[in-house]
Formats: structure tokens, sequence, C-alpha cells
């Protein structure tokens, strides 16, 4: 057999190996998601959609308040807010979005959620902080590291997590 022939031979083999990987990865990734989608905002939905079912801006105005004076509790968390939105519609929803520092201990965790447990909407947003950084580390992106979380107060409540690449 020539050269030629069986470095083609084994780049075919090298790319189909890698596709095959590839193809296992996302495979992996997504059987996580579902996995893991009730863990992550689960406990916490029928919490928010029922604090929701009011539609009032005073619902809002409660939530940017518990925020705004918990800020250094979130802080604690590992995590730092980065801002809010407000969705005016009916019904109005708030978005939160944070960004990534560091794990913090199951202790630490423990005693920031007895402290904030007065406050519903504070509880609720640190429980889905720490179940995110959970989902992520549960999935293992190889190069990828956690950068981002999202949380939709509403209705419709939600958790979306946002990755970079390392060193970025």
């Amino acid at each position: 057999m020539s050269e030629e022939k069986i470095t083609a031979e084994q780049n075919e083999e090298s790319s189909g190996s890698f596709l095959e990987k590839a193809k296992s990865a996302v495979t992996t990734v997504s059987e996580k998601i579902v996995e893991m989608k009730d863990d992550v905002i689960g406990d916490e939905q029928k919490a928010i959609m029922d604090e929701f079912k009011e539609s009032s801006i005073g619902k809002v105005k409660q939530v940017m308040e518990e925020i705004n004076n918990s800020l250094g509790i979130i802080t604690r968390s590992g995590y730092e807010f980065k801002g809010v939105n407000v969705s005016l519609g009916l019904p109005p929803s708030v978005s939160t979005s944070f960004h990534y520092k560091k794990d913090i201990p199951d202790d630490e965790k423990a005693a920031l959620l007895e402290e904030a447990k007065e406050k519903k909407f504070v509880s609720m947003t640190l429980k889905c902080l720490f179940k995110a950084g959970d989902f992520y580390h549960s999935i293992k992106l190889g190069e990828y590291t956690l950068d981002g979380v999202s949380i939709t107060l509403g209705l419709t409540p939600g958790v979306s997590v946002g990755f970079k690449k390392k060193g970025s």
C-alpha cells in the first residue's frame, strides 16, 4: 500500500474518531441538561410561579428592593451581580444576571441560605445560583468554564447558564 493511501486512511480514521467523540460529548451534555433541568429550577419553579400569579408592578418592586438590599449576601455566594432587566408586560418578570467568580463550601452556602430565608426572592436566587454551579461541575465541558447565570423570575421562570473558554 502506498504511503499516501495509508496517510489518507489514517486521516479519515482520525476525523471519523473526532466526529464520534464530538457527537458523544454533545449527546452527553444534552442528556445532562435534560436530567438537570428539574434539579436546577424544579424546586423553585412552583414557588416563583406562585409569587408572580398576581401580575403587578408591586411584585417587581419587591424583587428589586430585596435584591438591592441583599447585594452583600449575593457577593458572598461566589457570584457578582451584573444587572437586572424588567419586563413590564402581562405578567411582569424580572431577569437578573450574575457573573461566576468562585465556588464556596457547602457550609457557607447553607449559612447564606439561612441568612436569606426571610427574603423569598433572594433565597430563590441563591438556590438557583448554587444549582447552576452544581450543573456546571456535573457536565465538565473540557476547556470551558462557567461564566454567567441569568435567572428569570416570573410566571415562566428560568435559569440560563453561560460558558466561556478558559483563559478568555
